[in-house]
């Protein structure tokens, strides 16, 4: 089994859904501490803008967008399911591909405008960011799914801080090309532990189930 049962882990799943539900009633609400927060940010970072500065973090972000983590994610389950870990594959998917509808949904639920005099272009609303989800789930999925499988611990320690370098770094990017408030990143990250805890849960209900009904379909194939 890939996850095992814990006794804190229903616990902190809704500690996480009520902290995000928090944060998105301030967003909603357009509470004045909260957009006074984020224009303190914006202000911060404004003067850090220069043309050379921007090529960079628009390829970062670019490298860090949906669809990268979307082609990323897909082929972890793949390469999964090749290595007959079927169920993991198959969860690694589902997890994935639930959490960016449930993100979408929540933009269009909310529908926060991007903010203003934004550095390049960009359509859709703000809250919450679609970059840092799907890159934070991604690299929980490797965290959990594969660097079980890097033996030496320094080498796993390094690629872990490098990973989320990396997330940092797609965050500010967001921030930085005005795609998004800072507030969005702290949404972004909160709803996607969420949704990885609501994922470990229904690994442990169901997997076991899953794992058999594929066994069975493979005994019937093979007679």
């Amino acid at each position: 089994m890939l996850f095992e049962e814990n006794k804190n882990r229903k616990p902190l799943t809704i500690f996480y859904y009520i902290l995000f539900l928090a944060l998105e009633m301030l967003v909603v609400t357009n509470n004045k501490l909260l957009a006074n927060f984020d224009l303190t940010i914006q202000n911060v970072v404004s003067p850090m803008v220069t043309s050379a500065r921007t090529s960079v973090f628009v390829l970062i972000s670019f490298l860090g967008s949906p669809i990268m983590s979307f082609i990323l994610a897909m082929f972890i389950a793949v390469l999964l399911y090749s290595k007959n870990r079927k169920v993991d594959a198959i969860w690694t998917a589902l997890t994935y591909l639930g959490g960016n509808v449930v993100a979408f949904l929540i933009k269009e639920i909310v529908r926060r405008p991007r903010p203003v005099d934004k550095v390049v272009s960009d359509s859709g609303f703000s809250f919450p960011s679609g970059h840092v989800f799907g890159l934070t789930l991604l690299i929980l999925i490797v965290v959990y799914l594969l660097l079980p499988y890097v033996k030496n611990q320094e080498s796993r320690f390094s690629l872990l801080v490098v990973m989320v370098i990396w997330l940092l770094l797609v965050a500010f990017s967001r921030v930085y090309l005005r795609g998004h408030y800072m507030s969005d990143i702290f949404g972004s990250v909160i709803i996607a532990a969420a949704w990885w805890e609501s994922a470990e849960l229904l690994y442990i209900r169901y997997a076991q189930r899953l794992n058999d009904f594929l066994e069975l379909r493979l005994k019937k194939a093979n007679n």
